[in-house]
């Protein structure tokens, strides 16, 4: 059963941001948070399913920290070159003068924004990403964050002048008690039967045999080129069922998954971004991939060769000199380890450099927007490898291989890359798999390289259940 604030006390800051609102003469944010009874995260997810149109979920790789998100009380949204900054904008207008009740042991409570960018504002939209557009972070009505096995519930409310305290308290406490009634267990869902479709596939590998070659005449060190794969079932596909199997088989990934509009994008990443914990920075460069061998002895053969593979080593340092530029310019006391570890995960295994950094001035926000994308996602010379992309690649990328994450209101947050994911709709789903072309790139391995890459979400959706 959980356990919330009084109601007393809940309307009394109602009564203050009303207030406040009016004086002031525009919404306020009162957030309040309390501690609640462990409560399983994916039960608490899963009892709002058709209910809710809006859910976000986002899990670190350690499990230490997860987060999800019920409805929408605030949308923020942008479009075009500045989203990053705009946004950046409208958080801090909006946060500031807000009544927040927290609780400072656990991260992540109090206003906290999810959500993710588009890879690029200026490609041609398709009716695809038709629920995501280039910018969206949601502050959700109800959030629980679980943090090393702690729970606590945030409830956000964006009063105006003209709102009733009273009403609104009395509203909530309605609604809390439908959507966080006791959960039962739940039940084993069922894989859907699904049919595969590559979209393209032998134009796909013409592109990368054009894109090669024009790399080797020095137009551009490395371009990252993307596919898709089209599934239909029989049945819909749930986003429940695939995030347990994401939980239980991606175990050392971010997982995500951010419902709108009847779609879900959803995945498990290995590629954080940026983390910013109060001063401190942490990047993650994850470049040049490898499959995972069929017993220790292969595996262990084939992550040597990753490392000393010279392609691949090459790759990951585009990747590590680019995040590292950024970090210097954006922190202080960068720390860039002298080469990299590898990174396993069940299906693939990837080159691995952490860089840490002490934070300035410059919001996570301003240091996502100098990193996207990286080598791993876009190309090199950025700028350069993102036009490119945009004029041969057919694919429409949406969210894919782009920024998503979460910011709180003190300026902490995560973000990673949308790599590893698929977009749900129905009784259809899109996966998306991307591979970075340089000079010695051979255009078949880059397509096997980009089956391998499916297969989590092929896996979490469930193909391995009725292979």
């Amino acid at each position: 059963m959980i356990t919330i604030k009084k109601p007393k006390l809940l309307y009394e800051k109602l009564v203050e941001g009303v207030q406040k609102a009016r004086q002031l003469n525009r919404p306020i944010i009162v957030s309040m948070a309390s501690k609640v009874a462990n409560e399983d995260a994916l039960a608490f997810f899963s009892v709002c399913n058709n209910k809710i149109d809006t859910r976000t979920f986002w899990a670190d790789p350690k499990r230490e920290l997860i987060l999800i998100g019920i409805s929408s009380e605030v949308s923020l949204e942008a479009s075009g070159i500045n989203r990053f900054s705009e946004l950046n904008s409208e958080w801090k207008n909006l946060t500031k003068g807000a009544i927040i009740v927290s609780d400072e042991s656990i991260p992540a409570t109090g206003p906290t924004i999810l959500g993710g960018f588009s890879f690029d504002p200026l490609k041609e939209k398709t009716e695809l990403w038709r629920s995501f557009p280039d910018a969206k972070l949601i502050l959700p009505k109800y959030m629980l964050t679980i943090y090393k096995g702690t729970a606590s519930l945030t409830t956000n409310f964006l009063l105006s002048e003209t709102d009733n305290p009273s009403e609104i308290a009395e509203k909530s406490e309605r609604e809390r008690k439908s959507l966080f009634h006791p959960k039962t267990a739940r039940e084993e869902m069922k894989c859907s039967s699904f049919i595969k479709e590559e979209i393209n596939p032998q134009s796909w590998i013409k592109t990368v045999e054009k894109t090669t070659e024009e790399i080797k005449k020095h137009k551009l060190k490395k371009v990252v080129l993307a596919r898709e794969l089209r599934l239909f079932s029989n049945t819909p596909f749930s986003p429940e069922m695939t995030l347990q199997r994401l939980l239980d088989e991606q175990t050392s990934s971010f997982v995500f998954a951010f419902e709108n509009g009847g779609d879900c994008f959803i995945g498990a990443t290995p590629e954080r971004l940026a983390k910013r914990e109060y001063d401190h920075i942490l990047f993650t460069c994850l470049a040049g991939s490898m499959k995972r061998g069929e017993t220790n002895e292969e595996d262990e053969q084939l992550g040597n060769y990753l490392l000393h593979d010279h392609k691949n080593r090459y790759e990951h340092q585009l990747v590590v000199d680019m995040i590292t530029e950024v970090a210097q310019h954006m922190c202080q006391d960068v720390e860039v380890p002298d080469g990299p570890t590898l990174f396993k995960s069940r299906h693939i295994q990837h080159l691995f450099t952490p860089i840490s950094a002490r934070a300035t001035h410059h919001s996570l926000l301003s240091i996502i927007e100098a990193m996207h994308p990286t080598p791993a996602l876009g190309g090199y010379p950025k700028n350069v490898g993102v036009e490119k992309i945009r004029h041969i690649e057919e694919l429409d990328r949406g969210w894919y291989a782009a920024p998503i994450g979460w910011l709180d209101y003190q300026g902490n947050g995560e973000f990673a890359a949308a790599i590893r994911s698929a977009l749900l709709q129905g009784n259809e789903a899109s996966l998306f798999a991307g591979v970075g072309l340089v000079a010695d790139s051979d255009p078949m391995s880059e397509y096997e390289e980009t089956l391998i890459k499916f297969k989590p979400m092929l896996s979490a959706l469930g193909e391995e259940k009725h292979d």
